[in-house]
C-alpha cells in the first residue's frame, strides 16, 4: 500500500511539473466522462432502472386487438374486464386506465388537467402510498364515477399551495363536483401514456352507469388496462392462458366475435410498454458517447506518449539503478489513472451542473424523465469509465516503459532526440484508430442529419404557414342530463359560433375545426366496410377518422384532386359523406373512381353507408416521418368528439392573437380552458423532435470527433517533425528542396489518415444498418453521406497536417545542427 501512496505523490509531482499539459488531458476526458455521464443518467432513468412501484417485473400493460382486420389496441367492454379478474386465473390484480381531459372550474379562469380515470384498486396493485390522506379503496367502488379524487403533488402545491388542509376540499371537473381524499407523493407518475403531460387528477369509476351506457361484451368503451399477474406466472405462461382464453370466448360468443376479426388479447411487461419506442434511439445516443470518449482516450494516449518519449531517459536511468520494469509500468498506469480519476470527477460535477439544461432539450414524449439524476448507479458508472479510459490511454506508455532499451534510451537521451521509430509506429496506429471511430461517429450524425434535413423539406400536404391552432375538450359530465353538449344540435351550433367568431378577429383571414390536427396519430381508427366488395372488407381494411368543418381544407391548402369539399349542408340528418386522401384511394380502389362509392366506418351493419364526395392529397396527420396510412374525413356538423382544434390563418404570430381567440372561444362558453395556442408549423415540429434531438446531438458529438482527430493528427506530426528537426537538417544542407520535405511530410499524414478513413468506412457499414429504424427516407448505406464524410474529414486532416509539414520547411539547417 505504502509503494501505491508513493507512485500517486510523483504522479502528482509529475503533473505539477506540467500544469498546462495536464490541464488539457483532464479537460479533454472531463468532457467525455461528463457526457456520458449525463447520456446515461437519462439511459439508466429510462431504460435500465426498474419501475418507482412494488414488484413491477410483475407489472404487464394489457391489450385487445383484432389483428385480423388490422386494429391493434382496440377498446374493451365491461364483460371482457371481468373476464381477466376472474376467468383468466392469471392475474393478481386489473384496473382500467382511462386516460382524458378535463376542465377544472369554478377558479379565476376555467383550466385543463390531465386526467386518469381508474378502478379502485389501482393504487394498491402499484402499492403507492399517499403523502397526505389517503387512496382509493374498496369503499370508493360504485358502479359510475366516485366523489372521490387524488391529485398530484405538482397541482397541489400549484393551485393550492401545499395547504395541508387540502383534504375535503372540493373541486368541479367538467362540471362535476369532486372530494379531494388524498394527495400522491411528489416522485409518483402514472405509469402509460397520458393525453399531453403528467397526471394530475386521479378518479375512480366502476364504468358500468352513467355516463357510460349499460355493461354489453359487445359495448366497448374502455382503452386501456393494466394488471400484476399472479407470483409464481411469468409473462409467457400468461400469454398462453390469455391466448387461450380468447379462443374460448370466440366459441362462446361467435356474434360478439366475427371470425374473420381474429380478436385476441395481448400482455407485455409494462417497462418495454413505456420505453419500447424509445429504446432504439437513447441507445445510439449512448453508443455516441462512447466513441467520444474512446477517441479522447486515443488523445490522450497519444500525449502521454510523447511525454514518454521525452521521458525515456528518466525511466532508462531509473532501471539502471534497480527499478523492475513492472514498476515502471505500474507507475505509467497509475498516472494515467490518477488522471482520469480527477477527471472523473470533474465530468460527473459537470454532468450534474448541466443535466437539467439536457433533459430541456429531450423531446417530451420520452417518459420519466422526471427520474433523471446522477443516482449511486450512474456514479458507479462514470468510476468504471473513468477506470476504464484510464487504462486505455495509461497502457500505450506503459508498454513503451516496458520495451524501452536502456542503453539507447540513455544514449538518444543524452543526444536530445529522443525519437523512437517505435513510439511512432504505435502512435500511427492510434492516429488511424482515432480516425476509424471519428469516421463512424460522422457517418451515423450524417445519416441522422441527412433524415432530418429530409423531413424538414418533407412536404406535409398542405401550407403550414400563417396557421395558428387552438385547442379544447368539451366537458363530458356524469349525468347526461346536466351534458350541455350531448345535444348534437347544440354541439354543432357552439361549433359555428366559435368559427364565425374567430374569423371575425382582425388579422384572421378564415377559421376551421378538426377533431385531430396534423403531425400526431389521430385517435380514431375504423375497420371499414365497403359497399359490394363484404370479401375485401373482411381482410383488414382500416382508416384513421378525422371530422372537419367545410372550409378546413381552403384553409389548410390542401388540394382537392376529384369531388368537392364538404357544403355547410353537410350536417346531421342529410345524406352521410367522407372526404378521402389519395392513399385510401389508392389502397382500396385501385383503377376505380371512389367519388360517389359508399362505405361503412365500423362492423356494425346498423351504421349508415357513408358516401364518398371528394379526394385530396395526402395530408401527414401522423407526423412527417409516416407515410401510408389510409384517411378518411368527415363532416364535423354530422358526427364530433370532445376534443377538438380551431385552426385559423392569419398573418399574426400566435402571441399576438392568442388572448383574442381565447376570448372569442369563451364568449361562447366561459367554462372551457383554451390551450395550445400555437403555430402549426410549431405543432409539426413536434412530430419531429425526437428526430432532432438525436440528430443535433449526435452531429455535435460527431463535431467533437472530428476536433479531436484532427487535433491527434497534427500533435502526431508536430511531435515527428519537431523529433527529426535535426535529420530535417541535414537533409536541406544535403541538398533537399523544401518541396520535398512538405511533400514527405504531407506524404506520411495523408497515409495515416486515408488508412484511418478507410478502415472506418469499413466499419461504419458494418454499423449504420443498426440504426436504420431512426432512418426516414435515407438508406443505411447512403452514398452522398459516405462520400461527403471521408471528403470532409480528408480536408480537416489535411488542415491538421499542413502546419507541421509547412513547419518542417522552414528549419534552419545550421541552427538544427547546432542546437542537436
Amino acid at each position: 500500500m505504502e509503494m501505491l501512496f508513493n507512485d500517486i505523490r510523483y504522479a502528482f509531482r509529475i503533473m505539477r511539473r506540467s500544469p498546462g499539459f495536464t490541464l488539457i488531458i483532464i479537460l479533454t476526458l472531463a468532457l467525455g466522462i461528463g457526457a456520458n455521464t449525463s447520456i446515461f443518467s437519462i439511459v439508466n432513468a429510462v431504460l435500465l432502472r426498474s419501475l418507482p412501484y412494488y414488484d413491477p417485473s410483475r407489472l404487464v400493460k394489457i391489450t385487445f386487438n383484432n389483428p385480423g382486420i388490422g386494429l391493434r389496441d382496440i377498446r374493451f367492454s365491461v364483460p371482457e374486464l371481468e373476464d381477466l379478474k376472474s376467468r383468466a386465473g392469471i392475474f393478481e390484480e386489473v384496473s382500467v386506465v382511462f386516460s382524458a381531459s378535463t376542465n377544472l372550474t369554478g377558479g379565476k379562469q376555467p383550466e385543463r388537467l390531465e386526467l386518469v380515470g381508474v378502478s379502485p384498486n389501482y393504487f394498491s396493485m402499484l402499492g403507492a402510498s399517499p403523502q397526505i390522506g389517503r387512496l382509493f379503496g374498496p369503499q370508493d367502488f360504485v358502479l359510475g364515477f366516485a366523489e372521490a379524487a387524488v391529485i398530484s403533488d405538482g397541482l397541489w402545491h400549484r393551485s393550492y399551495g401545499g395547504d395541508p388542509n387540502i383534504l375535503g376540499k372540493r373541486l368541479r371537473m367538467d362540471n362535476d363536483p369532486y372530494t379531494i381524499v388524498g394527495v400522491v407523493p411528489a416522485g409518483f407518475r402514472h405509469p402509460g401514456t397520458t393525453v399531453a403531460k403528467d397526471v394530475e387528477v386521479w378518479v375512480t369509476c366502476g364504468f358500468s352507469a352513467d355516463p357510460f351506457p349499460k355493461p354489453a361484451r359487445n359495448v366497448r368503451l374502455l382503452p386501456a388496462a393494466i394488471g400484476r399477474l399472479k407470483s409464481g406466472i411469468d409473462v409467457t405462461q400468461a400469454q398462453a392462458r390469455l391466448t387461450a382464453m380468447a379462443s374460448e370466448l370466440r366459441t362462446d360468443f361467435p356474434n360478439d366475435y366475427p371470425p374473420e376479426a381474429k380478436w385476441s388479447i395481448e400482455i407485455q411487461p409494462l417497462q418495454d410498454s413505456l420505453v419500447g419506442s424509445v429504446r432504439p434511439q437513447l441507445l445510439v445516443l449512448m453508443a455516441a458517447v462512447v466513441l467520444v470518449v474512446l477517441i479522447a482516450s486515443v488523445n490522450i494516449a497519444n500525449l502521454l506518449l510523447a511525454r514518454a518519449s521525452g521521458r525515456q531517459r528518466e525511466m532508462a536511468l531509473r532501471m539502471a539503478l534497480g527499478a523492475g520494469r513492472f514498476r515502471m509500468v505500474r507507475q505509467m498506469v497509475t498516472e494515467a489513472l490518477v488522471l482520469s480519476s480527477i477527471s472523473g470527477v470533474a465530468g460527473v460535477l459537470a454532468a450534474k451542473l448541466t443535466l437539467s439544461f439536457i433533459i430541456h432539450f429531450v423531446p417530451a414524449s420520452v417518459p420519466r424523465l422526471a427520474e433523471v439524476g446522477v443516482d449511486r448507479t450512474v456514479l458507479l458508472f462514470a468510476l468504471l469509465i473513468s477506470i476504464f479510459t484510464g487504462i486505455i490511454f495509461g497502457l500505450a506508455p506503459a508498454f513503451q516503459a516496458m520495451k524501452a532499451d536502456m542503453t539507447a534510451a540513455i544514449r538518444e537521451g543524452a543526444q536530445g532526440s529522443g525519437y523512437s521509430a517505435k513510439t511512432f509506429r504505435l502512435r500511427s496506429v492510434l492516429i488511424v484508430s482515432e480516425l476509424a471511430l471519428a469516421v463512424v461517429l460522422m457517418v451515423g450524425a450524417g445519416l441522422l442529419l441527412r433524415t432530418f434535413w429530409g423531413l424538414l423539406q418533407e412536404n406535409p400536404g398542405f401550407n403550414p404557414s400563417r396557421v395558428v391552432t387552438a385547442s379544447f375538450w368539451l366537458p363530458v359530465p356524469n349525468d347526461p342530463k346536466t351534458d350541455v353538449y350531448g345535444d348534437f344540435s347544440k354541439r354543432t351550433s357552439f361549433i359555428r359560433d366559435v368559427i364565425r367568431r374567430v374569423a371575425a378577429i382582425p388579422g384572421i383571414d378564415r377559421a376551421a375545426m378538426t377533431s385531430d390536427l396534423p403531425g400526431a396519430r389521430p385517435t380514431v381508427t375504423a375497420a371499414l366496410v365497403i359497399e359490394d366488395r363484404a370479401a375485401d372488407s373482411s381482410q383488414g381494411l382500416t382508416a384513421e377518422v378525422i371530422r372537419v368543418s367545410p372550409d378546413y381544407f381552403m384553409l389548410m391548402q390542401c388540394p382537392l384532386i376529384r369531388g368537392r369539399f364538404f357544403l355547410e349542408s353537410d350536417e346531421t340528418g342529410k345524406q352521410d359523406v367522407a372526404i378521402i386522401d389519395e392513399t385510401t384511394a389508392r389502397r382500396y380502389w385501385s383503377g376505380i373512381d371512389p367519388v360517389g362509392r359508399r362505405l361503412r366506418l365500423g362492423g356494425n351493419p346498423s351504421l349508415p353507408l357513408v358516401t364518398v364526395v371528394g379526394i385530396v392529397k395526402d395530408m401527414k396527420q401522423d407526423g412527417l416521418d409516416t407515410d401510408g396510412v389510409p384517411h378518411i374525413f368527415g363532416p364535423i356538423y354530422q358526427q364530433s368528439g370532445r376534443p377538438m382544434s380551431v385552426v385559423a390563418r392569419t398573418t399574426l404570430p400566435a402571441s399576438l392573437v392568442e388572448s383574442q381567440i381565447r376570448s372569442e372561444i369563451q364568449a361562447v362558453d366561459p367554462g372551457l380552458p383554451i390551450f395550445n395556442v400555437r403555430s402549426m408549423t410549431d405543432v409539426m415540429d413536434v412530430s419531429i423532435a425526437p428526430r432532432r434531438f438525436s440528430a443535433e446531438l449526435v452531429g455535435v458529438f460527431a463535431a467533437v470527433a472530428m476536433l479531436l482527430s484532427s487535433i491527434g493528427i497534427y500533435g502526431l506530426l508536430a511531435y515527428m517533425v519537431g523529433q527529426r528537426s535535426r535529420e530535417i537538417g541535414i537533409r536541406i544542407a544535403l541538398g533537399a528542396r523544401r518541396p520535398d520535405i512538405l511533400k514527405l511530410i504531407l506524404g506520411k499524414g495523408l497515409l495515416l489518415a486515408s488508412a484511418g478513413i478507410l478502415v472506418g468506412l469499413v466499419l461504419a457499414s458494418a454499423a449504420a444498418p443498426m440504426i436504420a429504424t431512426l432512418l426516414y427516407g435515407v438508406h443505411a448505406i447512403d452514398v452522398t453521406v459516405f462520400a461527403t464524410v471521408p471528403l470532409v474529414l480528408m480536408f480537416v486532416a489535411f488542415l491538421a497536417i499542413y502546419i507541421p509539414a509547412r513547419r518542417a520547411t522552414m528549419v534552419d539547417p545550421i541552427i538544427a545542427l547546432r542546437d542537436s
